[in-house]
């Protein structure tokens, strides 16, 4: 005779199931799986328990690296809205302080990081243009500085007044030095701020000691008279 199978047997059949390995089940999702094995959380057996805590941490700890993403990109977005004020903040501030040339290039805070930057780099190289005849005088009269008091510590004074000289007739050499940068003869693209200060600074600082070394020259003078007139009250 059959044997005659009753749904307590099933049941009891279907406790004593194989648990599924881990591995095959990784996938899902701790609802998935409570879903799939159809009952409660206390009525699962310590492998189905073991299972279902595993997919739970695992699940936690993928939400926490998708939030600590979030805020990764949050950050870097701020960061970048952050440059990208002070990049419109700078090239509002170069228009308004050299509003000759720059007026047409318009800018934004809606547009790029990328966008502004090229502006910038545009708007610098206008006032670079716009400039660079005065910085290239001031470094021809830096050289004939350089020149004369080279030939002055040689003792030969063959170009004393050759700076002063240049200097005077910078009406008729700015012009030149003009055409020779359209034409671009002069390559002005790499007199930067930095390299346009610097040269003006070499300048004034030469001038300076110019200056004071005349001061000594003629301070000798006084000292050497006041000395002979001691002399002279003595005898």
């Amino acid at each position: 005779m059959d044997e005659i199978i009753n749904l307590e047997d099933l049941k009891n059949n279907a406790n004593l199931a194989e648990p599924v390995p881990f591995l095959e089940i990784e996938n899902e999702t701790a609802i998935e799986y409570k879903k799939r094995l159809n009952k409660k959380v206390s009525q699962f057996t310590d492998e189905e328990k073991a299972n279902y805590n595993k997919l739970a941490q695992k699940q936690k700890r993928k939400n926490d690296k998708t939030e600590e993403e979030k805020k990764e990109i949050v950050d870097k977005e701020n960061i970048d809205e952050e440059k990208k004020t002070n990049l419109y903040n700078q090239l509002f501030v170069l228009k308004q302080k050299f509003p000759e040339n720059t007026t047409e290039i318009l800018i934004n805070k809606d547009m790029s990081y990328k966008t502004l930057s090229g502006k910038k780099d545009l708007i610098l190289q206008i006032i670079t243009q716009k400039n660079s005849h005065n910085v290239v005088f001031e470094t021809l009269l830096l050289m004939c500085r350089t020149g004369e008091r080279g030939m002055n510590y040689m003792d030969m004074n063959l170009l004393d007044g050759y700076t002063e000289n240049v200097e005077e007739q910078k009406g008729d050499i700015i012009p030149i030095l003009k055409e020779m940068i359209d034409l671009g003869e002069i390559d002005t693209s790499m007199l930067t701020p930095h390299l346009r200060l610097m040269i003006v600074m070499s300048s004034i600082g030469v001038k300076t000691m110019e200056k004071n070394n005349d001061k000594k020259k003629s301070a000798i003078p006084m000292r050497d008279l006041e000395r002979g007139g001691v002399g002279e009250e003595g005898q």
